[in-house]
């Protein structure tokens, strides 16, 4: 279950009762990959196969062309509460980072300053100046929404979805944290052999760096979110060619990066 409940205290203006809320579960999930400890991530404790396999693609570990062997997935329960999730191949890897660092739920780019670090190693797309189809987006979200169990129940849940180019919604995935589920949702998609390229990334929330790297990492050239871009993220999308369609709206959105439209929307280059 992505929801846990939880005994809570109401206020109704007079007095408080108390009764139980189903919260958005969070819970240590630490992975590791052909035995290497990859990261310590703060997360939604479902689909573990999805956030590991997508995590390794979205920072880079593994490139799309490397299978994904069912039989080469564990997951395990701690005593002490926390989710170990194990994945074993033929590739070799190199953590770049300090694997024992507990990466958040609302982590970004945390301990790094400087857009040159930043996006050093990320790939250069050739970007998407296809026309955007606004009505047809946004019923893309709603399509998402109806998927989003999670935070129907709990109200404390990011999503993340991927759609075809025809604007089709191909797999949807929910966590406590935007990068997770941006990390299950490109898992997903991997798992079920879409082509990531043709896709367009949705976000529930906001865009940040982060996302615009793991996208660029994994060749999606597209992202729309409905909250806003940070201005970070923008930088990078204009440097790595995505195009990013924020705010969005049936009749409008801000639109950074390659940007050719199909209706009238505020854009922003």
């Amino acid at each position: 279950m992505n929801t846990k409940k939880v005994p809570v205290s109401r206020w109704n203006g007079k007095e408080s009762i108390i009764s139980n809320d189903d919260l958005a579960r969070e819970s240590l999930v630490t992975m590791d990959y052909n035995g290497s400890l990859v990261a310590n991530l703060l997360a939604t404790p479902t689909d573990l196969r999805e956030l590991i396999w997508g995590h390794l693609n979205s920072e880079g570990y593994l490139l799309q062309s490397d299978s994904f062997e069912e039989g080469s997935f564990s997951s395990d329960l701690s005593e002490s509460g926390a989710f170990q999730v194990s994945i074993k191949g033929p590739q070799t890897i190199t953590i770049r980072r300090n694997a024992n660092d507990i990466v958040t739920s609302s982590c970004g780019a945390c301990n790094t300053d400087g857009l040159d670090d930043l996006i050093r190693d990320l790939p250069i797309l050739d970007g998407d100046k296809t026309r955007i189809d606004f009505t047809l987006l946004h019923n893309s979200f709603d399509e998402m929404k109806k998927a989003q169990v999670g935070f129907e129940s709990s109200g404390g849940m990011h999503a993340a979805g991927l759609i075809s180019p025809n604007y089709q919604l191909l797999c949807v995935n929910e966590d406590i944290g935007r990068h997770n589920a941006v990390d299950k949702v490109i898992g997903n998609a991997l798992i079920r052999g879409h082509e990531l390229s043709q896709s367009t990334l949705l976000l529930s929330g906001r865009c940040g760096w982060d996302i615009v790297a793991k996208a660029s990492r994994c060749g999606i050239k597209n992202i729309a979110s409905i909250g806003a871009c940070s201005s970070m993220a923008a930088e990078t999308a204009r440097l790595v060619g995505i195009r990013i369609i924020s705010f969005l709206r049936k009749e409008n959105a801000v639109v950074i990066g390659y940007n050719s439209t199909s209706r009238t929307a505020s854009l922003e280059n």
